[in-house]
């Protein structure tokens, strides 16, 4: 089942809105649809990945600098 959003724009807006539509060949609703979901998702990668960081943070654990970890390795071969 699909839904429908309505959008309200001023002239100046629906005119830009066509422009943009035609740069990137799809239509209005299309275009805005596309660009409403990719920002999204960028805006829930950000916010996953910041809660990532204080659960981190929080936890009190420690990273090791990398070149400890080649020391490591080759001392153990």
């Amino acid at each position: 089942m699909a839904g429908t959003i309505t959008i309200r724009v001023n002239d100046n807006e629906e005119e830009w809105l066509n422009r943009m539509a035609v740069i990137y060949g799809m239509g209005k609703s299309s275009l805005l649809k596309r660009l409403a979901f990719e920002k999204l998702e960028d805006e829930y990668d950000i916010m996953v990945a910041e809660q990532a960081y204080k659960d981190y943070l929080d936890s009190g654990r420690k990273t090791t600098p990398i070149g400890d970890f080649w020391r490591e390795l080759d001392e153990e071969v």
